[in-house]
C-alpha cells in the first residue's frame, strides 16, 4: 500500500512538472486533419490497425462522461471524490482519447472513408482530445496556483470536451448510418411525417388488400424484373394471365381449381408450397380472404364496404383493416428512412439510386447516363448504404478486382452486373460471404478460367453470365459438374 502510495505521488510529481506538455498537446493535434489521406495505397497493417479505432473510441466516451458527472456531484455535495482520482480518470480519458484519434487518422489515411460527414469526425476527434488535454493542464495547474481562471478554465474545458464528445459520436454514427442515426428517434420532433391512410370507402378489396399481402410475401420473386414460373403478380391482368405451369392461376368462382389459392393452402413440407421456405407464408386471415374474394368472382372493383356486409368475413375485414393500416405507415415511414439515407451520401453523383418498389429497405444502384468515371475508390462513397444495396449495376465503370473488397460488404446484395468493367476475376472471393447473391454477370471481362472457380464459393449463386470472355469449355463443365444449381449463360445477359 505504501509503494502504491509513494507511485502515485511520484506520479502526480511528474505531472505537474510537465504540466505545460498538455497544453502543447492540445495544441499539436489541431494541425492532424491537415496532414489528409495517403495518395499511394497503405499497407495492410495500416488496414490492421485503423479497424480498432470503434473498439478503443468506447473508452474515453466513458470515462470523459464519468468526470463530469463527478464534478456536478461535488459542486452539489452529493460526492466526495479525491482529486487523485479524478485525476486518474481524466488522465485515462486522455491517453485512449489519443490512442483513438492515432487509430482514427490511420483508417481515415487508407481512404476508406471521405467526405464531408469523415472530415466533421476527424476534427471532432482532434478538438475532443485538445479539450481533454486542457481539461488535464488546467486540473494540474490549478492546484498549483490560487488564480480562480485555472479552475474556470478545468471546467470550461470539460464541459467543452463532453459537447465535443456528443458531436463526434454522431459524426461517427452517421458515416455508417447516415446522418439522422442520433436523431431518427428523438422523441421531440418537429412533425410526424405526412401521412394519411387511405379512407375505408375508396378501398378496393383486390388493389388494398389482396395486393397488400401479395407484395410483402409474393412480388419480391413474381414481379416484372423476376417472374418465376413466368408468373407477374403485379397487376391483375399479369394473375388472370397466369404462369407457364398448366394449371390456371386465377379461375373466377372456384378457388380450388385456382393455383394461386392451391400453391398458398397445400402443406408447408410440399416442395410446390407457396412461399418458399425462409419468407413469411400467408396467415389464416389473408388465405381466408383470399379464398373469400375468388369463391366470390375475383372482382378486381370490388369495395371493402360491400365485402364488410358479408358476416361470413365482416370479422376478418375489421382485423386485417386495423394490420393493414399499421403495414401502410411502417413502409411509409421505412421509405422515407431510406431516403433519407441516399440522400445524406455524397459524391454519387455519377450513380443513379432507386428504392426497390416491393421492399422499402432495399436500393438499387445503376450507372447514368451518359456514363461518367467510376472506380474503386468511388465505391467507397456507398458504404453508408452497403446493406441496403441488393442489386447493382457497374456496367462500362473502371472497376478492377480491388473494388471487390468493397462489393464483398454488400450483404444483401442479389444481382450484381460488372460487365465491361476492369476485372480479371482475382478478387471474385472477397464475395465469399455474400449469401444472397444470386446472379452475376462478368460478360465482356478479362476473367479467365483459374479466377471463375471461385464462384464455386458463393452459396446462393444460380445464374453466371460470361458472354464474350475466353472461358473454356472445360471449366465451363466442371462447374456444373461440382455445382449442378448454377447456370452458365454463354449469351447476352440482361440491362437495368
Amino acid at each position: 500500500m505504501m509503494r502504491s502510495n509513494s507511485l502515485m505521488i511520484r506520479l502526480k510529481n511528474i505531472c505537474l512538472k510537465y504540466r505545460f506538455v498538455f497544453l502543447f498537446l492540445a495544441i499539436a493535434v489541431l494541425f492532424l486533419p491537415f496532414i489528409g489521406p495517403q495518395e499511394d495505397p497503405p499497407s495492410e497493417f495500416v488496414f490492421f490497425l485503423g479497424r480498432f479505432h470503434p473498439l478503443i473510441i468506447h473508452f474515453p466516451i466513458v470515462l470523459i462522461l464519468l468526470v463530469l458527472i463527478i464534478e456536478v456531484f461535488k459542486k452539489y455535495k452529493l460526492l466526495e471524490v479525491p482529486k487523485n482520482v479524478i485525476g486518474l480518470l481524466l488522465g485515462a480519458s486522455l491517453i485512449s482519447c489519443l490512442v483513438s484519434l492515432g487509430l482514427g487518422f490511420l483508417l481515415y489515411s487508407t481512404g476508406e472513408y471521405t467526405g464531408e460527414i469523415a472530415q466533421q469526425h476527424l476534427w471532432g476527434g482532434v478538438l475532443l482530445s485538445a479539450a481533454v488535454s486542457l481539461a488535464v493542464f488546467f486540473l494540474l495547474s490549478y492546484g498549483q496556483s490560487k488564480a480562480q481562471y485555472f479552475s474556470t478554465g478545468y471546467i470550461i474545458a470539460l464541459i467543452f470536451a463532453n459537447g465535443t464528445l456528443i458531436y463526434t459520436s454522431h459524426q461517427g454514427g452517421s458515416l455508417t448510418h447516415g446522418k439522422e442515426f442520433l436523431t431518427e428517434y428523438f422523441p421531440i420532433k418537429s412533425q410526424e411525417p405526412d401521412w394519411q391512410p387511405k379512407p375505408v370507402e375508396e378501398m378496393l378489396v383486390y388493389d388494398d388488400v389482396i395486393v397488400a399481402f401479395m407484395d410483402r410475401k409474393c412480388m419480391s420473386c413474381h414481379n416484372e424484373n423476376k417472374a418465376k414460373g413466368g408468373l407477374i403478380l403485379t397487376s391483375f391482368e399479369d394473375l388472370v394471365k397466369g404462369g407457364k405451369g398448366d394449371h390456371p392461376s386465377l379461375v373466377k368462382n372456384s378457388s380450388l381449381e385456382s393455383e394461386v389459392y392451391r400453391r398458398v393452402t397445400l402443406p408447408v413440407n410440399d416442395d410446390d408450397f407457396m412461399p418458399p421456405e425462409g419468407k413469411s407464408p400467408l396467415n389464416e386471415n389473408e388465405v381466408s380472404l383470399l379464398k373469400w374474394w375468388i369463391d366470390n368472382g375475383a372482382d378486381p372493383e370490388l369495395r371493402i364496404t360491400e365485402a364488410s356486409l358479408n358476416p361470413e368475413i365482416e370479422s376478418i375485414v375489421q382485423v386485417y383493416l386495423t394490420e393493414l393500416k399499421t403495414q401502410q405507415r411502417n413502409r411509409h415511414l421505412q421509405k422515407l428512412s431510406t431516403e433519407n439515407l441516399i440522400n445524406s451520401l455524397e459524391n454519387v453523383e455519377n450513380i443513379e439510386m432507386k428504392i426497390d418498389p416491393y421492399d422499402e429497405k432495399s436500393i438499387f444502384i445503376s450507372m447514368k447516363f451518359p456514363p461518367s468515371s467510376f472506380g474503386d475508390k468511388d465505391l467507397i462513397n456507398l458504404q453508408p448504404v452497403f446493406q441496403n444495396i441488393t442489386k447493382a449495376s457497374f456496367i462500362g465503370s473502371d472497376i478492377t478486382d480491388d473494388g471487390f473488397y468493397h462489393l464483398g460488404q454488400m450483404s444483401s446484395l442479389k444481382e450484381l452486373y460488372l460487365q465491361q468493367t476492369q476485372i480479371n476475376g482475382e478478387g471474385l472471393a472477397q464475395l465469399s460471404k455474400l449469401s444472397n447473391l444470386q446472379l452475376l454477370d462478368l460478360s465482356k471481362t478479362k476473367v479467365n478460367d483459374g479466377n471463375l472457380l471461385n464462384i464455386l464459393m458463393l452459396p446462393a449463386l444460380q445464374d453466371v453470365y460470361i458472354n464474350e470472355t475466353l472461358i473454356s469449355k472445360e471449366v465451363i463443365d466442371a462447374i456444373k459438374a461440382y455445382n449442378p444449381g448454377i447456370k452458365i449463360h454463354l449469351e447476352r445477359g440482361t440491362y437495368f
